[in-house]
């Protein structure tokens, strides 16, 4: 691995203090506590000896999933929510499960809701080591790289305000009961999301690396895996070979995928070489644990969708025209299996996913 930073070099590189890291006793129970106040944000299950899956339940503004591997003197989490309370939550349930210390983070990507609690691990665990790809690392700094990553934070800052607003109209002129309920809860989670980023300290990888590093773990080998651009350009594998098990950040997910920060045809290749790892189960980004069937469901929506937004421009079809046909015509294979989550339906975003594929397929852009 290429250590790029060591964390003090990276904290005086944005400018912040060195104590904005904060030692903190691991076991301290007043540290927990909004943690405590935050239960059920995870469901933890156990996916092999040791190895757990954290399934995030779906909200408005949404937390990955994280795997949670314990090895013989440590933990390794893999992703680290949208927040710092969603990961203090998690910690707080690993600690049910080990008193061990978190050793190694892993952000599989830059994606605001992957790495934006970052700051929660170092914070309990001093030693602990951030690592991802090289090119995760540029994404998480650089400007306009896309929905995450230091820059997106201030954007989020300037933004949420008029989310907020228009959260508070629609609800004012609600009717019916159960949507005033869910845009309630919406407001709720979107105002203490804005408060609790105004506090944010951004904490990046220490340790980056090229294509490919294996983590010898006590008990366990890690293998993180860059193989090829897909949902960003620097995404992130976890292969656990022993246990056969896959953890595949939002390169695999039970919805319909982000495609604005992706790369459609070579996600395709991306995941034909995912294929040819031997695992039988699958920790995703977004959803619940999966079996390698479900690689094969996902790759096909990404084919199907290019081919037909292909087909529907080569027949001269308007970008309208085409959300309405192609949407149409994946329905009866795609719709009910990527509509089981609040707020997260096929018909809700295949319209973004047809335009994606409209810009970076056919026009290149």
């Amino acid at each position: 691995m290429d250590m790029r930073w060591t964390r003090r070099q990276f904290l005086v590189g944005v400018g912040l203090a060195a104590s904005a890291v904060h030692a903190m006793d691991p076991f301290d129970p007043s540290q927990v506590s909004a943690a405590d106040e935050r239960k059920g944000l995870f469901e933890l299950k156990q996916v092999a000896d040791g190895v757990y899956a954290a399934i995030a339940r779906a909200q408005y503004k949404v937390n990955c999933n994280a795997a949670v591997i314990v090895n013989e003197d440590g933990v390794v989490v893999v992703d680290a929510h949208s927040k710092p309370s969603a990961a203090r939550s998690l910690l707080q349930g690993i600690r049910e499960i080990t008193p061990m210390p978190v050793r190694k983070l892993i952000n599989t990507h830059f994606h605001w809701d992957h790495w934006q609690g970052n700051q929660v691990y170092p914070e309990a665990f001093p030693n602990t080591e951030i690592v991802t790809s090289h090119v995760t690392l540029d994404n998480l700094t650089r400007p306009n790289a896309g929905l995450g990553g230091v820059p997106y934070i201030e954007k989020q800052l300037k933004d949420l305000p008029q989310e907020i607003a228009k959260l508070k109209e629609e609800l004012r002129q609600a009717s019916n009961p159960e949507t005033k309920a869910r845009l309630e809860s919406d407001l709720q989670q979107a105002e203490a999301y804005l408060l609790e980023l105004k506090e944010l300290k951004p904490t990046l990888p220490t340790v980056s690396f090229a294509n490919a590093v294996t983590l010898y773990e006590k008990g366990r080998e890690i293998q993180l895996l860059f193989l090829g651009r897909a949902h960003t350009s620097g995404d992130v594998f976890i292969y656990l070979p022993k246990e056969k098990i896959l953890v595949t950040g939002d390169c695999i997910i039970d919805w319909l995928p982000f495609l604005n920060d992706g790369y459609p045809e070579e996600w395709v290749q991306t995941l034909n070489e995912v294929e040819k790892l031997d695992f039988t189960h699958m920790i995703l980004g977004h959803g619940e644990v999966a079996p390698k069937d479900h690689l094969k469901f996902f790759r096909g929506y990404l084919i199907d969708l290019i081919a037909a937004v292909k087909k529907a421009a080569g027949e001269g079809a308007t970008l309208d025209e085409m959300k309405k046909w192609v949407a149409d015509q994946l329905a009866p294979q795609y719709e009910q299996p990527m509509s089981k989550y609040p707020q997260r339906h096929y018909r809700d975003r295949i319209g973004g996913n047809i335009e994606a594929v409209y810009q970076k397929v056919i026009q290149k852009a």
